[in-house]
């Protein structure tokens, strides 16, 4: 069973290029971690045209679990995640969620 983390962003204005520097020191991070599949998203039409979704997978939810503790216990992880929605960060928001894949 695929586990998916899905976290919805909103950018600052005029922030865009600090926001893709941070995401790729984010994506390297999560891979050191074992995520699988390390993905940024963008809407490009409807109630989404915009907005960005930064993506990764894990096999199941003890291997989306060791993902996460070993990103939060990785310094680099940590101040990633402690720079988001500060003032000083790129990033207005951030809203995480975990989504569970159905074989069909």
């Amino acid at each position: 069973m695929t586990v998916l983390s899905v976290t919805a962003l909103t950018i600052k204005p005029d922030r865009y290029e600090d926001f893709l520097a941070t995401t790729k020191k984010t994506k390297s991070i999560l891979e050191k971690c074992g995520a699988k599949n390390v993905r940024l998203i963008v809407g490009m039409s409807g109630q989404s045209s915009g907005s960005f979704v930064l993506t990764h997978e894990a096999d199941d939810f003890t291997d989306a679990g060791r993902i996460t503790d070993k990103f939060l216990a990785d310094p680099e992880g940590l101040a990633v995640t402690m720079e988001s929605g500060t003032e000083g960060g790129p990033t207005v928001s951030w809203q995480p969620s975990t989504w569970v894949e159905i074989e069909l």
